[in-house]
Order: C-alpha cells, then sequence, then structure tokens
C-alpha cells in the first residue's frame, strides 16, 4: 500500500465538519470524524479524524488528528498519527510529527519533520496529476 493518498485509503467518514470561508474561529476544537477548514482557525485542533485544511484555510497553533491533507496555510505544529499530505499549494512554517509524509513538488515546508519516536523523517514527493483530490468530490 505505498505510495498511495489518504483519500485512497479512507474509509466514507460517518461524521464530517466543514468551517466555510466565511467563518473566523479562535479557541479550540476538539471532536470525533472529519474536519475540512476552509476558514480562519486561531487556536488548537485535536480530531479523530482526518483533518483538511482547504486551499483557502488559514490555521494558526497545534493540531492533532489521525491524516491530514494539507492545501492552505498552516503556522505552527502538527501531529498525525499516521499520515500528512501536503498538497501542491500547501504552505506549512512549522514543526510536524508524524509516521509518514508525502509533499508535493511546489509545497512549501519551513520546520522539522520528525516521527513520533523523535526521528528524522525522510519525505516521499509527488507530482498532483489528478483533479479529484478530496473525498466525495468524485
Amino acid at each position: 500500500m505505498q505510495n498511495q493518498r489518504i483519500t485512497d485509503t479512507i474509509p466514507e467518514p460517518g461524521q464530517k465538519s466543514i468551517i466555510t470561508t466565511a467563518t473566523l474561529i479562535t479557541g479550540e476544537i476538539h471532536g470525533k470524524g472529519d474536519l475540512t477548514l476552509e476558514g480562519q482557525l486561531n487556536g488548537n485542533i485535536e480530531i479523530d479524524g482526518l483533518l483538511v485544511v482547504g486551499k483557502k484555510g488559514n490555521f494558526n497553533g497545534e493540531a492533532s488528528a489521525e491524516n491530514m491533507i494539507i492545501e492552505g496555510r498552516i503556522e505552527g505544529q502538527i501531529k498525525a498519527s499516521v499520515k500528512i499530505e501536503i498538497r501542491s499549494s500547501g504552505y506549512i512554517q512549522g514543526n510536524i510529527i508524524c509516521q509518514q509524509i508525502v509533499i508535493a513538488e511546489g509545497a512549501f515546508l519551513d520546520g522539522k519533520v520528525k516521527t513520533k519516536k523523535g526521528k528524522v523523517l525522510t519525505p516521499e514527493y509527488f507530482v498532483e496529476k489528478r483533479k479529484d483530490l478530496l473525498p466525495g468530490q468524485q
């Protein structure tokens, strides 16, 4: 199952929340299920599912999720228990902790990438070729 995208391997979620572009949140978000951030969040996120920071999403703080897809802007520390996928429009300034990471050509990353055990992790790189990048947009 190596070199598969997150959207290829996750089952269809039962619970999904979306923060739209017109929304600004300051505070913390905790929950189960998936979260898509298209707006702005200043604070912390802790979810037991997929976190998607969309192209218009802007996040500043600490985030923890099972898997992450980053298309927007993040400033802060992010932690995924499984995998982080940074798409070509993704911008991350901060440290990353995860088990697997893939970075698309053109993405920006300024920070350290480590495994949960503190070892430096070598990222895989890919070139985006598909239009249907998010679950449910097929």
